[in-house]
C-alpha cells in the first residue's frame, strides 16, 4: 500500500531508499531502490535525533518539529514527521535532488497518515 507511493518519490528525486517507521523503531514499509544502504537501521539510529529534535523544540517553545535533515558525505537523510507516531525517512546520494526529495515527502505525508489510521 504504502510500497508504491515511498518507491516513486525515491526514484523521481534520484535516492537510494526510504522507510516509513514508528517512533517505537519498527519499520512499516522499507524501500531500497538503489545500492546496499541499510535505511531501516539509519531510520533508527535517526529516529533518536528526531525524538530529541522534537523535545527540544516543545521545551523551547518553538512549534512542533516537521522535518529534519543529517548530511554527511555520502548522502544526506531527510526524516519527516507524519504524525505522532509515525515519521518516514529518505537517503538522497549528493547527486540526487534534496529539494525535491523534501518537496514530495511534504506532499506525501497527509496521504501517509490517512493509510496509517
Amino acid at each position: 500500500m504504502f510500497e508504491k507511493i515511498i518507491e516513486e518519490a525515491v526514484r523521481d528525486v534520484g535516492g537510494h531508499a526510504a522507510v516509513l517507521m514508528g517512533f517505537d523503531g519498527i519499520p512499516v514499509e522499507i524501500v531500497t531502490v538503489e545500492g546496499d544502504l541499510d535505511i531501516e537501521t539509519v531510520g533508527m539510529e535517526f529516529s533518536v535525533l528526531l525524538k530529541d529534535v522534537r523535545k527540544a523544540a516543545e521545551s523551547l517553545e518553538t512549534g512542533t518539529t516537521e522535518e529534519l535533515t543529517v548530511r554527511t558525505d555520502r548522502f544526506s537523510t531527510i526524516l519527516r514527521v507524519i504524525n505522532d507516531e509515525y515519521f518516514i525517512a529518505m537517503a538522497v546520494p549528493p547527486q540526487g535532488n534534496l529539494g525535491k526529495a523534501r518537496y514530495l515527502m511534504r506532499l506525501m505525508s497527509p496521504r501517509l497518515a490517512e493509510d496509517l489510521v
